[in-house]
């Protein structure tokens, strides 16, 4: 959850032309790609990783149904997303988009320390308040 949490953390509300959502596409730097120039889609391989931990703690049908979907929901969502968007750009101005920001040094987002940090405090309220949202305590199993 820590490595979802921070690529949450790193990604929203910043330019992603790639996927769904993003904030101002249209300021994105192909040069400059931060975290984009490793994942496209780092809201839905949060949401992949999200449903794997999940899946590994949890080994009932109702659970790897649950989580299941959504993982699967995540890797198609990738693909699906990816064909979209060739079709809206252009399946050549996409390309190159994309080579462009393969190619450049990934990079962090500005006040990525800030990020991470809320990214650690989203994962202290999601241990703590997991009672809450799912019904089971686990901030037990973090401590030593």
């Amino acid at each position: 959850m820590i490595p979802a949490c921070a690529l949450l953390a790193l990604s929203l509300g910043r330019p992603n032309p790639f996927s769904f959502g993003g904030a101002a596409n249209h300021n994105f730097n192909p040069d400059r790609p931060e975290i984009i120039g490793l994942i496209r889609h780092p809201v839905l391989m949060a949401l992949g990783l999200w449903a794997g931990a999940h899946l590994a703690v949890n080994g009932d049908l109702a659970h790897a149904l649950m989580f299941g979907g959504f993982g699967v929901f995540a890797a198609l969502g990738m693909a699906l997303i990816d064909r979209r968007k060739q079709r809206q750009i252009g399946r050549a101005p996409w390309q190159a988009l994309r080579s462009a920001s393969r190619t450049a040094a990934p990079g962090l987002p500005p006040r990525a320390g800030l990020r991470l940090w809320a990214g650690c405090a989203g994962v202290a309220v999601l241990v703590g308040g997991h009672h809450i949202l799912a019904g089971v305590t686990i901030w037990p199993r973090f401590l030593p």
